[in-house]
């Protein structure tokens, strides 16, 4: 149990605290787009990866693999997968296929259990964040998917798609996916404080000096922090939540 606590606090400082990530990928002609979002996420929900295909996990990929996505028919489909490795010097950084042992023999797997938008940036890199997906480009391209077949497509700017997800994220508050996400957030976040804190405590004289601090207090502070950092981080991770080109409009 204590090594699961600890497997889920690990992944979720990773994800949101650690470095900006290595993203999957759209072949759309001759052009290959980096994805601001994971669709096979979904489907290894209930699909899970075998362990023993992705041995490790770097800060810059905590899901392991790579993924390359094309459409076929206006439909989604993976192309290939990849999961990263490296040479036993440790310095030589190559992918190897894992497409037939994830998916068998049949080519391009189809995306039908997925809905949502695909976020494709492209251009200048205009502002990079040291967090998931949250670096800022030039250009945005954003595929509509509706259980795996692409519905609409729309290209912004930068500044235009910084806009756009402000005003999604307006929407986004009123929702109940956003309330759940929310709490799950919350709970981790303070979760990791905690055990930051109770790690600390074995600090033995530092702490003896340090006066007692007003439980009450401390408690009220902590709260008020992760309330704003799990605001900024649900925004950051916006890209995961869109479901729409067209902001939704309010019941």
């Amino acid at each position: 149990m204590k090594y699961h606590f600890a497997s889920i606090i690990l992944m979720f400082s990773i994800n949101l605290f650690g470095t900006a990530q290595v993203p999957d990928y759209l072949i759309i002609g001759k052009d290959t787009l980096r994805i601001h979002s994971n669709p096979l996420e979904t489907y290894f929900k209930t699909n899970p990866l075998d362990n023993s295909l992705i041995k490790s996990r770097s800060t810059a990929n905590w899901r392991g693999y790579v993924a390359y996505f094309k459409f076929l028919d206006n439909k989604l489909v993976v192309e290939n997968i990849y999961k990263e490795d490296y040479g036993s010097d440790s310095k030589q950084y190559f992918l190897i296929s894992i497409y037939k042992e994830v998916f068998g023999d049949s080519p391009n797997f189809k995306c039908d259990f997925y809905s949502g938008l695909l976020v494709c940036p492209f251009g200048k890199l205009i502002e990079y964040v040291h967090m998931g997906y949250a670096s800022i480009y030039e250009y945005y391209e954003l595929f509509e998917i509706n259980n795996g077949l692409k519905i609409n497509s729309k290209k912004f700017t930068g500044e235009e798609f910084q806009n756009f997800k402000i005003e999604y994220y307006k929407y986004f508050k009123t929702t109940e996916e956003y309330k759940t996400k929310l709490l799950e957030f919350r709970q981790m976040m303070l979760e990791t404080e905690k055990s930051f804190e109770e790690t600390n405590l074995f600090d033995t004289k530092e702490n003896k000096k340090k006066p007692k601090e007003n439980k009450y207090l401390k408690q009220k502070e902590l709260e008020y922090k992760i309330d704003k950092q799990t605001n900024s981080f649900m925004f950051f991770l916006l890209d995961d939540y869109i479901k729409t080109i067209e902001i939704p409009k309010k019941n």
